[in-house]
């Protein structure tokens, strides 16, 4: 199954990609991990890898020789076990409880998932982590809240934001990130100051999501505003950031 918006010729290998398995979400992600890759890894780390299911698409598809799984709820590593042991993959997955990156040596491992999660905590794992992160080949963040401080520690911790995804999953969008150690791409003229709810990369290779999920977000900025005595400066500045971006993408769009 290929994610809408993602073309075939995108993915250096292994296309269409198995996952059956796994919600729109979890399967954009591990295309774009596709895309993010030279070629397969000897190993791959999923941080917080909950049921396991992006753990075994990555084996399935022969991404990484081997996954370390990791999580810090045992139940979860359980159920991660015993996934990859009815599909057979039992030998190629290790699992360890683990709070971000702390039961990973350094050299281990060639890319990194961390998915469903806020994106505050996935910065946190990146900053406890860094000699490890740094070294990656690719990282894929999905955070579940928290885009704007994720990618504002990225942007300012030698990371560079190679993609950004929109996907809508559930009547939900959801922003997908992929970096790698480097120097930031400065970003696009014109975009607001400071700014980083959603994704410069998604503008520049015109997400087709990308409108859509911006007017959603500006119509949840009005009605808060509009709920309010007085304006508050916050819900203000996001209100005229997102309507700058879309004013941009009209603007290219002429």
């Amino acid at each position: 199954m290929l994610v809408r918006g993602v073309a075939r010729s995108t993915l250096p290998f292994y296309s269409p990609l198995k996952g059956a398995h796994m919600d729109l979400r979890l399967t954009s992600a591990l295309e774009m991990l596709a895309s993010g890759l030279s070629g397969p890894v000897s190993a791959a780390a999923d941080i917080g890898c909950d049921h396991g299911k992006l753990s075994l698409a990555l084996l399935e598809n022969d991404l990484a020789q081997q996954v370390i799984a990791s999580d810090i709820s045992p139940a979860s590593l359980e159920k991660a076990m015993a996934l990859a042991s009815q599909e057979g993959l039992s030998d190629r997955l290790i699992c360890r409880t683990s709070d971000g990156f702390s039961a990973y040596s350094e050299g281990e491992v060639q890319c990194a998932v961390i998915c469903g999660m806020g994106g505050e905590l996935i910065a946190s794992i990146l900053e406890k982590g860094s000699r490890i992160a740094h070294s990656l080949e690719c990282i894929v963040m999905q955070p579940m809240r928290g885009e704007a401080e994720l990618r504002e520690y990225l942007y300012t911790h030698s990371y560079r934001i190679t993609d950004d995804r929109v996907v809508l999953d559930g009547g939900r969008y959801y922003q997908l990130i992929a970096a790698k150690a480097g120097t930031p791409l400065p970003l696009p003229y014109g975009w607001p100051v400071g700014y980083y709810q959603f994704g410069a990369e998604a503008y520049r290779k015109n997400d087709e999501l990308l409108v859509p999920m911006l007017k959603r977000y500006l119509g949840i900025m009005n009605r808060k505003l509009a709920s309010c005595e007085v304006e508050p400066l916050a819900l203000m500045r996001e209100k005229e950031c997102t309507e700058m971006i879309l004013g941009m993408i009209e603007e290219k769009n002429r």
